[in-house]
């Protein structure tokens, strides 16, 4: 691209050297014709005639300087908006390796387009520490990445602010996986490369090392709307078992202001027969004693 723009800013060029070039060897011409002569003296006209002739000659070198700026800077000004056009469809891919909310050992793997143009033709390779490329099967960790088909085979296009997200693994489910014993041992690089709508290519590094995440801890039992969530149910499940029928409809025992009336009097009757049958009890009692 950047040959054929220098072809291109050439042509103008040549073309002005020529136009400039032309009269400059006519004027040389009449000179060299002039001193040829020996006879020829010079009057005041041949000295007019030799400034007109100097004259002409430093204005086409300066018509020739401005031609050439001004080509210049209209060179610089396309050059600018089509670097705007260009970035006004650019887009941005971007991965993001992160940990689940839920549990710091879950990872989550998020593809996303933060740019200004739609991505096409997304692919992502996976390179050692050595920048040897890794296929299938030889590391266990990007074989997790490559269950993935969005990753295996790669997108077709990616929206503006559109992003995949989707779970990939356990740290307790791959520690068994990993050659080493050392679970934080895995190093490597995730190429992204894509397209925008005019098919200019653009590519991105993302480098995953395990060992960042050595010695991470967290406090709190994970996100707390995940806790809320699970609350939430075995509230629900609690409910479910206090029903009392296989409709799982919930028996609710109503009362008005007049039943618990009729409640306390009920109350306060037998209470007064309990003291009174008491009061027969301890009088008995006192009148068999005393006979």
């Amino acid at each position: 691209m950047t040959k054929r723009k220098d072809e291109r800013s050439l042509i103008p060029l040549l073309a002005v050297v020529g136009i400039v070039a032309a009269p400059l060897i006519f004027i040389l011409g009449i000179v060299a014709g002039s001193q040829i002569q020996l006879a020829n003296i010079l009057t005041a006209d041949s000295l007019s005639s030799w400034i007109s002739a100097l004259a002409t000659v430093a204005i086409a070198v300066l018509t020739f300087v401005l031609a050439k700026e001004t080509w210049y800077l209209r060179e610089a000004q396309i050059e600018q908006v089509n670097e705007l056009r260009v970035q006004s469809i650019r887009p941005n891919v971007s991965i993001k390796f992160f940990s689940s909310p839920i549990s710091f050992n879950l990872m989550m793997l998020e593809v996303s387009n933060l740019g200004k143009g739609i991505a096409r033709n997304v692919r992502f390779k996976f390179y050692d520490r050595n920048g040897n490329e890794i296929k299938a099967t030889e590391d266990a960790i990007v074989d997790e990445f490559l269950k993935l088909h969005v990753i295996s085979k790669g997108l077709h296009s990616l929206g503006i602010n559109q992003k995949f997200e989707s779970f990939l693994f356990s740290f307790y489910d791959v520690k068994n996986k990993i050659d080493s014993e050392d679970v934080f041992s895995p190093y490597f690089k995730i190429s992204t490369s894509y397209e925008d709508v005019e098919g200019n290519s653009y590519s991105d590094e993302l480098i995953i090392d395990f060992k960042e995440f050595d010695g991470v801890s967290e406090i709190g039992g994970g996100d707390p709307l995940h806790k809320i969530s699970g609350d939430i149910k075995k509230l629900r499940e609690q409910f479910e078992g206090m029903t009392r029928s296989s409709s799982k409809r919930l028996h609710v025992n109503t009362y008005s202001s007049q039943d618990r009336k009729q409640e306390r009097e009920d109350q306060q009757r037998w209470l007064e027969e309990q003291k009174a049958k008491r009061e027969l009890s301890t009088a008995n009692n006192k009148s068999q004693a005393d006979s």
